[in-house]
């Protein structure tokens, strides 16, 4: 595999990269809560509140941004990113906050796309293919945690690849400060880690014990709501979070739930597609897609959205395992074009 080919995906990542940073995706709403959340560490939320109440139309025209009380309210919500806002933070110090949150975005992506050919090696083309797919790219252009969240994850996952278990599980603990949904992709790997002997049980309760611990304490350092009142205020009624109260019926649920599937799968039918053929020609990725896809499943029963931002992390583990096997694929025919080239006969003939 010649140099230039690994450089011009480097070349071309980097393009990307800085599309996605001087291009966010236009209306994003959750952006302008984390300004205010970088704000307020050093200004008072009532001279913040016109600030991010005129920084854009979609902002303009939010009937929940409606007070200084109100964007208050919802600060809670977004807070339980305490590493994703403290980077934000550090890189506000030379520019503006908006340019912070799209360079924090675009750099993860650029990160992404190094640890893709790091963990294909000799297949650029095909990873930049998976990394200019459309749901990695617009989380790479949104002022959201999920690609800095996927870039965690799968690094860890990388790190487990080599048999750096430690190091690895040290990364995933770390990516549940960027986003508390984390702690489901560490439990599913934990229960891989003990059911394949990797870990011992103890350790892995201790883990487990550690990554919920971990979102409980940051919940209550933000002074979150609940899960209850986020999924009545994400999906159900309320403008006001603070004003939620916090009950759902089974019904509600189901209704949600479904809705939720609906829009959903279209998005995922292509990933699974990617997973089968994954799964059919490399039966020792199994065990791995099989986590990724406890992990997602969870994910989605206690947060039925039908954004596909929230399994990017997924897309790009099941990405990588299909670029493994088609690369697999592609060896037995350089392998016979050699033997002709030799004049060597392949296995067929010399049985024949």
């Amino acid at each position: 595999m010649s140099n230039w080919r690994n450089w011009l995906y480097v070349a071309f990542a980097a393009f990307l990269a800085a599309t996605c940073f001087f291009r966010p995706v236009s209306g994003d709403f959750d952006r302008y809560v984390y300004e205010a959340l970088v704000r307020g560490r050093y200004e008072r939320v009532e001279r913040i509140y016109p600030i991010v109440k005129h920084a854009s139309p979609r902002a303009e025209a939010s009937s929940v941004l409606d007070s200084a009380e109100h964007l208050a309210g919802l600060e809670p919500l977004y807070a339980i990113r305490p590493l994703y806002t403290e980077i934000i933070t550090a890189f506000s110090l030379v520019l503006p906050i908006q340019k912070s949150i799209n360079l924090v975005s675009a750099l993860s992506l650029f990160g992404i796309a190094l640890m893709l050919i790091a963990w294909a090696r000799a297949m650029p083309l095909y990873c930049a293919l998976l990394i200019s797919t459309g749901g990695i790219v617009d989380a790479g252009r949104m002022g959201t945690p999920d690609a800095l969240s996927a870039l965690f994850v799968i690094v860890g996952f990388w790190l487990l690849e080599r048999d750096q278990i430690s190091h690895a599980i040290l990364i995933l603990l770390a990516s549940i400060w960027v986003r508390t949904d984390n702690v489901l992709v560490v439990l599913a790997l934990l229960v891989w880690l003990t059911l394949t002997k990797r870990i011992r049980l103890l350790y892995a309760i201790l883990l487990a014990t550690i990554s919920a611990a971990t979102v409980g304490f940051i919940n209550q350092m933000a002074g979150n709501y609940g899960w209850l009142v986020l999924f009545r205020y994400s999906f159900i009624a309320g403008k006001y979070p603070a004003e939620i109260a916090s009950h759902l019926t089974a019904q509600e649920y189901f209704v949600v739930a479904t809705r939720g599937a609906m829009f959903l799968i279209p998005q995922l039918a292509f990933w699974v597609l990617l997973g089968l053929a994954a799964w059919a020609r490399r039966p020792e990725e199994r065990a791995r897609l099989l986590t990724v896809a406890l992990a997602a499943g969870a994910h989605f029963l206690l947060f039925p959205s039908p954004e596909g931002r929230y399994f990017v992390w997924a897309y790009l583990i099941v990405g990588i395992a299909f670029i493994q096997a088609a690369a697999r694929v592609s060896r037995p025919s350089k392998h016979l074009e050699t033997l002709y080239r030799r004049n060597i006969p392949s296995p067929v003939e010399a049985a024949s």
